[in-house]
Parts: structure tokens; C-alpha cells; sequence
């Protein structure tokens, strides 16, 4: 009567192993994948805003250190992306920035790594007069097992010319 109760209770356990994995298979590829999008939004929304957000020289300069917790040794130490203003252009010209929104459009979705091009929206003004709204357009990389943004390059800057064709410098 023990053996029958236990080999009850071990097929109650194998049946609901078996429905669970059933219903782990029927997820999407969508739903599997969502975590990783959410995470590189959060990442890269975190960046684009230490990037961008800035209203005089000081904040300019300190870019690079705000960004430190969401990219990798390797973003971090691309002195092409982090350009120094080595003539305070910034100061000069009263330049401020604000981030606006990113536009993620994923290209590679693998395991854990997710890349993707982005358009990112920056408001630019010079001396507190309002200014316009440029989209940048960026080539990134995130790797879930670091949760760092591993791989960040500026592609250019994408206009709408007044013929309405699309061009990216």
C-alpha cells in the first residue's frame, strides 16, 4: 500500500513536470525574449540620458563617469565616443542638451546578447533659446549575463531632407 501511495505521488509529480514544460514551450519567441529588451530599454535609456543630458561645460565633461554603471570597461574607455572638448566648444557656444526618447529597433537577438540599431532623439539649444531636435542614429550591443551595454557606435546623424527622401550622414 506505501509502494502505491509513493508511485501515485511520483506520477502526480512527473504529470505536472510534464504540463509545466508543455506550457514553457507554447511561450513565444516574443515572450522569451521580451526580459532582454526591457533590460537593454532600461540600460540604454540610462545611458542616452547621462550622453545627453547636459547644460554647461562641467556637465559635458562628466558624461563619461555618469555612464559608468550601465557599459563595459570597453564603452567606457572609447575615447571616440567620449571625444573631450579640448576648446570648452561647449561653454563657448552656451550648448545644452536634453535627451529626449530612443527608438530601439532590435537587428540580432541571440542567448543573452541583443543588438540594435537605436535612434535616439537629443534636443539641442544654445544659450537657454530654443533649439531643435536632432536624431542620432547608433549601433549597440548588450549582453544579459553582464547587464552591460558591451558595444556602442555612433553611426551618424539621420535628417529629413525637405524633399522628404531620408538621408543619414
Amino acid at each position: 500500500m506505501l509502494n502505491g501511495a509513493n508511485h501515485q505521488t511520483e506520477r502526480q509529480q512527473q504529470q505536472a513536470h510534464i504540463k509545466q514544460q508543455q506550457t514553457q514551450c507554447k511561450l513565444s519567441n516574443f515572450e522569451r525574449e521580451r526580459p532582454l529588451c526591457s533590460r537593454t530599454e532600461e540600460r540604454l535609456d540610462t545611458f542616452m540620458s547621462a550622453y545627453f543630458n547636459y547644460d554647461d561645460q562641467k556637465a559635458y565633461n562628466q558624461r563619461r563617469q555618469a555612464a559608468k554603471k550601465v557599459v563595459s570597461p570597453a564603452v567606457y574607455d572609447n575615447r571616440r565616443l567620449f571625444k573631450e572638448d579640448k576648446y570648452s566648444k561647449t561653454r563657448q557656444l552656451g550648448l545644452q542638451s536634453t535627451f529626449v526618447k530612443n527608438q530601439i529597433v532590435p537587428t540580432k537577438i541571440t542567448d543573452q546578447q541583443l543588438e540594435a540599431t537605436v535612434y535616439t532623439t537629443q534636443e539641442l539649444n544654445f544659450k537657454d533659446e530654443e533649439g531643435q531636435d536632432t536624431i542620432k542614429v547608433f549601433h549597440i550591443m548588450y549582453d544579459g549575463k553582464t547587464d552591460k551595454l558591451v558595444k556602442i557606435d555612433q553611426q551618424g546623424v539621420y535628417n529629413i531632407a525637405v524633399d522628404s527622401t531620408e538621408t543619414v550622414d
